[in-house]
């Protein structure tokens, strides 16, 4: 079945709840994290007003990633993309196809690039950015929970 992409609405409190709690799991947040996949979090981003960009991807009418582009609420031009996919669908080409997605959201609201940060560990991603064209801003040596590691900005442009 096909993937369908859209931005997080009030009708996906439930489903995005289900999905971030069910993702709670050290193989999805040892990559992703901004805020704890809790509940609370879904009905904060699903329920209340923001400019930040959240974004869900489904298959069968499952859940099965969510993606965000950050940073507008305080103020940035360059938002801050970051992505999960549901622990079961990894491997499955859902990241590719919801990094993409999120990218030309960000295109068709005028952003001129589009940044992230990934862990060094995080060879999977780190490949697939690369892919589509992010440029390595940045690293930095950092401790984390499972050991050193390094965090890279990485950066795309999306204008001429």
């Amino acid at each position: 079945m096909p993937l369908r992409f859209a931005p997080v609405q009030a009708k996906h409190v439930v489903p995005l709840a289900e999905l971030f709690e069910r993702n709670c799991r050290p193989e999805v947040t040892s990559s992703f994290d901004p805020f704890p996949l809790t509940a609370r979090e879904a009905r904060r981003v699903a329920l209340e007003s923001h400019n930040d960009g959240y974004y869900v991807a489904s298959r069968n009418g499952s859940l099965v990633g969510f993606s965000m582009l950050r940073g507008f609420d305080e103020g940035y031009e360059i938002p801050s993309f970051g992505i999960f996919v549901d622990h079961a669908a990894h491997g499955q080409g859902v990241g590719r196809a919801l990094t993409e997605w999120t990218i030309e959201a960000a295109r068709q609201g005028g952003c001129a690039s589009v940044r992230l940060s990934v862990y060094a560990t995080n060879a999977v991603a780190l490949d697939l950015y690369a892919s589509l064209g992010f440029v390595e801003q940045e690293r930095r040596r950092l401790d984390r929970a499972a050991g050193p590691d390094e965090k890279i900005v990485m950066c795309l442009r999306l204008g001429d």
